[in-house]
């Protein structure tokens, strides 16, 4: 299988969050654009989280915390039938470091939120699979696809692209960051407390 890297994109953002809805609302983003984890789950419970590390207390402050999370998911491309030969993957790593927890006060009532800074890194590549099993086609690949398929695979790594470029804006959209693609309402707010 071919790998075609696409340009990674990247969050950083350091002010006061809640990490729990952060995580549910792109967790559920991903759900609604129809990627799934390794093992084809569409409810993305079984495989698409490959770690989850919280480090309680640093060397600098006992109080600190830090994540590190990473996702895995891939998106097989829909057509007549379902096509094995192009699989959208996005690799979606969180690195939470320096936070401390918070209580502030919001509308009559204290709520703990996290201060700390947080950097989210969106890794996208295009899967191509392999045209050929025999050997003496096996030369055929590379002319098919640096010829014949050419436009197809750019098509193919402009729609990962602007898939992973608006789950950025709409991460960036709940952290209340600039985004360049227009604006959209969700219905979630900031401080969504579960």
């Amino acid at each position: 299988m071919l790998t075609i890297q696409i340009p990674h994109l990247e969050v950083v953002y350091r002010q006061t969050f809640v990490l729990q809805p952060l995580y549910r609302i792109m967790r559920k983003w991903l759900m609604e654009n129809e990627y799934v984890d390794e093992q084809e789950d569409t409810s993305m419970e079984s495989a698409m989280e490959i770690l989850y590390l919280e480090r309680r207390g640093t060397a600098q402050k006992a109080n600190e915390k830090e994540w590190r999370i990473w996702w895995r998911a891939q998106k097989p491309i829909a057509g007549n039938v379902r096509s094995k030969y192009y699989t959208y993957h996005l690799d979606v790593d969180f690195n939470v470091i320096q936070t401390v927890d918070m209580e502030v006060m919001r509308e009559g009532k204290k709520e703990l939120v996290q201060f700390g800074e947080m950097r989210i890194t969106l890794m996208p590549y295009l899967e191509v699979g392999e045209i050929v099993g025999h050997p003496l086609l096996k030369y055929i690949d590379y002319f098919f696809r640096s010829r014949i398929i050419k436009k197809n695979l750019e098509e193919h790594k402009k729609l990962l692209y602007q898939d992973a470029y608006r789950f950025q804006a709409m991460i960036k959209k709940w952290l209340e960051l600039k985004s360049f693609l227009p604006e959209k309402e969700y219905l979630h707010r900031k401080f969504e407390f579960v």
